[in-house]
Order: structure tokens, then C-alpha cells, then sequence
């Protein structure tokens, strides 16, 4: 028995499928769903993409079977926005081909609360696709064990330059003085977006998705953490490439680049 988000489904013969759960436990888990093509609409919605659930299962040799599953959250309404569905996709493809299961049982990884708390705000409107994208990229690196050194300039310490340049393969930045002429793979920023990065990092969680930048610096800030994270990960995402086309063909989609005022409903999934 675990309990966890499913973060993918693939059909397996005529009657079956296979989904990847998300656990509680930093693992991803491939379970066979037997019947699933002859489940009722319940139990069809609660071993499709985007469930968290209770899940209960049995191994036999190496492979995991689902007994049975207890919903806790759907986000189903992800599904009422193509734009908002596709972001989704793209954060479920990224934990599932990143995650690891920690070898230290007392090292602790918040990445499934990441998951959920992000999904949460994505499903509800709550927060700007632009502002989800690099938050959720750059604090799952940080999960993972690979958060970029943002305390200060690399070369001389400067804490906040006006100006700064970050390296996507050092992780770190350089002021605009230490810069270096030969630097490749190198983003220009200015102090606000450093600042936002840095409480992408180092934020409480309950103050995580609670902050104000500009149109101008989040793309930038996007830029640095998309790159980030294909370059240490090795991973280009093709659910990443069709969200932009999305957005490309959907000029009225939500891309404010600023977050809204925090409210009562901000507590988001613990």
C-alpha cells in the first residue's frame, strides 16, 4: 500500500494498461492495471494520469499488479484547458524520467509535494503558466540534489549585481564585471530575476508560489531554467515542445508573467 500521483498510462494488450505512480516514497512504480479497458468510470478515473490515490498492490516475481485504488485528488478539470493539460504533461514527463529513489533513508525529498502543490494551482487558475514553469523546473532540480549556487557571484562575491550573467552548465552566476567574454550556454539577467530564482530555491513551501516579477525577467528566469534542467538532465521533453505550440496558437492564453496577490486558497496540497 502506497499512496501517490499516477504520472503516466500505457495500454498493454486488448484489455490492460501499465501506469507510473509517483509515491510517497520517491519512487516511480510501474503497476499493470488488469481489466482496465472494462473498469467502471470510477475506477477508470482513478488509475489515469493525474490521480493521487491510495493505491494497493501485489508483486509477483518482478513485476507490481494493482489490487485496488482509493482516489484522493483527480485534478480532472487539468483537462479543461489544452494549454494548462499539455504544462502538466510536461512536469509529469520530467518526474518521471528524473526521479530517483534516495539511497539515504534520512535524506528528504519534497519533489511529490512540488508535483501536487503546482498541479494544484495549474488545475485552478491560481497562478500563471509562465510563473509554474521555471518555479516548478528550478525547485525540482533543487529536489533532486542539483540546486544552482545563486549566493553570489562566483568570481568576486558580489551578492546582488544590477546585472548578471548565469552559466547554465556551472549552475552559478557572475556579475557583469567578472563576466567572461568565452562564456557559452550563458543567460544575461538583471538583480529582479535573481532574486526570483532565489526564492524559487530557498522558499518555504508556504511561500513557494508567492511572488511578483515582471513579464520581462520571468521569460528570461524561464529561459535559464529551462536550459538548466535539459542540460543536466540530459532530457529534451517533446510534451515541452507541444505546450509551446499551444501557446503559440493560443495568443490569449494566460501568460501574464506575474503572479496574483496571495488568498485563502493559496495553501495549495501539503
Amino acid at each position: 500500500m502506497f499512496q501517490g500521483l499516477v504520472v503516466a498510462e500505457r495500454n498493454a494488450g486488448d484489455r490492460g494498461k501499465f501506469i507510473d505512480i509517483f509515491t510517497d516514497r520517491n519512487t516511480v512504480q510501474e503497476v499493470y492495471v488488469r481489466g482496465a479497458k472494462k473498469m467502471s468510470s470510477a475506477g477508470t478515473s482513478t488509475t489515469q494520469q493525474f490521480s493521487y490515490a491510495r493505491f494497493s498492490v501485489n508483486r509477483r516475481q518482478e513485476r507490481l499488479y494493482l489490487d485496488s485504488a482509493e482516489p484522493v485528488r483527480l485534478f480532472y478539470r487539468l483537462r479543461e484547458s489544452l494549454s494548462r493539460l499539455s504544462l502538466a504533461m510536461y512536469f509529469a514527463e520530467l518526474i518521471r524520467l528524473s526521479v530517483r529513489e534516495y539511497q539515504n533513508p534520512g535524506e528528504q525529498c519534497e519533489a511529490l509535494r512540488l508535483m501536487l502543490n503546482t498541479l494544484h494551482f495549474l488545475e485552478n487558475g491560481e497562478r500563471d503558466e509562465a510563473m509554474l514553469k521555471p518555479l516548478f523546473e528550478l525547485r525540482l532540480m533543487t529536489e533532486l540534489g542539483m540546486m544552482p549556487d545563486l549566493l553570489a557571484c562566483r568570481s568576486c562575491g558580489e551578492f546582488l549585481p544590477e546585472r548578471l550573467c548565469f552559466s547554465v552548465e556551472e549552475g552559478c552566476f557572475y556579475c557583469a564585471s567578472c563576466r567572461k567574454s568565452q562564456m557559452k550556454n550563458s543567460i544575461l539577467l538583471r538583480a529582479p530575476a535573481l532574486q526570483a530564482m532565489r526564492h524559487m530555491v530557498f522558499a518555504e513551501y508556504d511561500r513557494l508560489f508567492h511572488f511578483h516579477l515582471g513579464a520581462n525577467h520571468l521569460a528570461a528566469v524561464s529561459m535559464c531554467t529551462e536550459r538548466f534542467v535539459q542540460y543536466h538532465l540530459g532530457l529534451r521533453i517533446k510534451a515541452l515542445d507541444f505546450y509551446y505550440h499551444i501557446q503559440a496558437a493560443s495568443p490569449t492564453s494566460s501568460q501574464k508573467g506575474e503572479s496574483h496577490e496571495p488568498t485563502s486558497s493559496d495553501a495549495g496540497i501539503s
